[in-house]
């Protein structure tokens, strides 16, 4: 979820400000050019590294997908702090090379009351968006899930872009975004009792189901089960939604949600607490109905210390504190071996945060393999991690990483396997590193430390696309609060 200050004030007032372009300072990434081309020893090979917002104010969260008839139009999205206060989208035609800009209107219309033009309304109701979520269609239609925040209701709104991502449906009375199912805080809702949604998750089969998964925090008890609404006609209109967890776990969240190779089969990975104060694990379920029904949730295993990075409620890894990506395990099918896998972040027995990856067959989903460390290092916390598969059967992993920085500052790393996780090749990403808890968004007067939630990935037979949250160079005022979206493609 975004953390929703009184930016819009701030913001309001940061236009007459001149803008600080500042150099770069200590702990910033200073990304490369696109035409850059670095390589990990005799490893992968960064042949794009861009800056895609490239504005003065805050984005974190980045989903990212690529369209299956046009691999190189890429959409991703993000939490926005630009005066429209809502999910921003930026979408890129020849690879990530380019992208389209953020300002002046860089944001899915029909989210908030704003745009970037205070004299100019928007088309939404909304106070302010968050939690962005895309995908395409098989189709080649691009979709955007955006929460929508409205005082105390809140809607879980979708939108349709037919050109790639260029532009996107106008919201409002003469072309409202879809409805996946809305709360308000007396604890009232489309088929449930909430009153905080949040974590939101999207995916599209080859058939052109669209699902959408949420967590539903209800503020009666730890108990927050995980819902998920299909749409079967593009997304125009969502089902009932369904709820997946319930009985012996508890607190559910970071759901994601993917398909198989044809559709015929969804499955949705959660985790968090085990009745009774029994640990943290990870659980699947899935559905052979197209979302109408779901398996009772299976564990998957138990976490040793799930990383926890939500100040002051838990940070328990070293270093200035910050908010960001936690444990968050990442789903991946791979149609090579028919096997579904998860990527997770795990503090393990000696202290350190280190990625996992387990897999089960898509045939039997009780039978797990042990996990195992992805590209093992002796030292580092790796945290964050997003998990794609390739067509050809390639095991693609990105992941926040401080081992070049004796575990101080924060890099992104790729890791790769073309031998179904059993041996990895894995290249620095980033150039530079940069402090979290030194950057964040606007929270009134200052600034609070917030990464984001997730990042993104995709995978293509001959190369991978990512997209994080990093520090940029340019400011409104002297806050450190410019987060950008950075892009980068990798050839294995």
């Amino acid at each position: 979820m975004r953390i929703y200050s009184s930016c819009v004030a701030i913001l309001c007032a940061a236009v007459a400000i001149a803008c600080s372009d500042r150099p770069p300072v200590d702990q910033i990434s200073a990304p490369a050019s696109a035409a850059a081309v670095r390589s990990g020893s005799g490893g992968p090979t960064v042949t794009i590294l861009v800056n895609v917002t490239n504005d003065t104010t805050s984005q974190n969260e980045t989903p990212l997908a690529f369209n299956p008839r046009n691999p190189r139009n890429l959409v991703t999205g993000n939490n926005d702090w630009n005066y429209n206060n809502g999910c921003g989208v930026n979408a890129s035609f020849d690879g990530g090379k380019t992208w389209t800009p953020t300002l002046p209107n860089g944001f899915l219309p029909g989210v908030t009351r704003f745009t970037n033009d205070p004299s100019v309304p928007g088309t939404g109701e909304g106070d302010f968006g968050g939690d962005p979520a895309t995908a395409f269609g098989p189709d080649g239609t691009a979709y955007f899930a955006c929460f929508d925040y409205n005082g105390t209701s809140t809607t879980l709104l979708l939108s349709r872009s037919t050109d790639g991502g260029a532009t996107w449906q106008a919201g409002g009375a003469a072309d409202p975004l879809s409805l996946v199912t809305a709360f308000n805080g007396q604890g009232i809702s489309k088929g449930s009792n909430g009153q905080f949604p949040d974590h939101d998750a999207m995916s599209v089969g080859a058939d052109g189901t669209i699902y959408v998964t949420w967590a539903q925090f209800h503020g009666f008890g730890s108990n927050s089960p995980v819902w998920i609404s299909t749409s079967g006609d593009g997304g125009r209109s969502f089902s009932r939604p369904v709820k997946v967890s319930s009985g012996s776990t508890r607190s559910d969240q970071d759901q994601r949600i993917v398909t198989n190779s044809d559709g015929s089969v969804a499955y949705v990975t959660f985790d968090n607490s085990i009745q009774g104060g029994k640990g943290t694990a990870i659980f699947v379920s899935k559905s052979t109905d197209h979302g109408q029904s779901w398996s009772t949730p299976f564990q998957i295993g138990v976490f040793t210390n799930p990383v926890c990075l939500f100040p002051p409620n838990c940070f328990n890894i070293s270093g200035g504190q910050f908010r960001g990506p936690g444990s968050y395990p990442a789903p991946a099918f791979n149609p090579v071996d028919n096997r579904l896998y998860v990527a997770y972040a795990d503090i393990d027995v000696d202290g350190v945060a280190k990625v996992f990856l387990t897999s089960a067959p898509a045939s039997d989903l009780t039978k797990w393999s042990p996990r195992t460390v992805v590209a093992a290092v002796p030292s580092g916390d790796r945290f964050a991690a997003e998990l794609g598969i390739a067509s050809n059967g390639r095991i693609d992993v990105a992941f926040y990483d401080r081992s070049y920085t004796a575990n101080t500052q924060v890099d992104l790393t790729y890791a790769t396997s073309s031998d179904f996780g059993n041996s990895w090749r894995s290249v620095r990403v980033t150039t530079s590193a940069f402090d979290p808890s030194a950057w964040g968004v606007p929270a009134g007067t200052t600034v609070r430390p917030f990464i984001g939630d997730y990042n993104g990935i995709v995978s293509l037979p001959g190369s991978a696309g990512m997209t994080w949250t990093g520090a940029g160079t340019k400011n409104y005022g002297l806050l450190p609060t410019n987060l950008e979206i950075y892009f980068a493609s990798v050839t294995p």
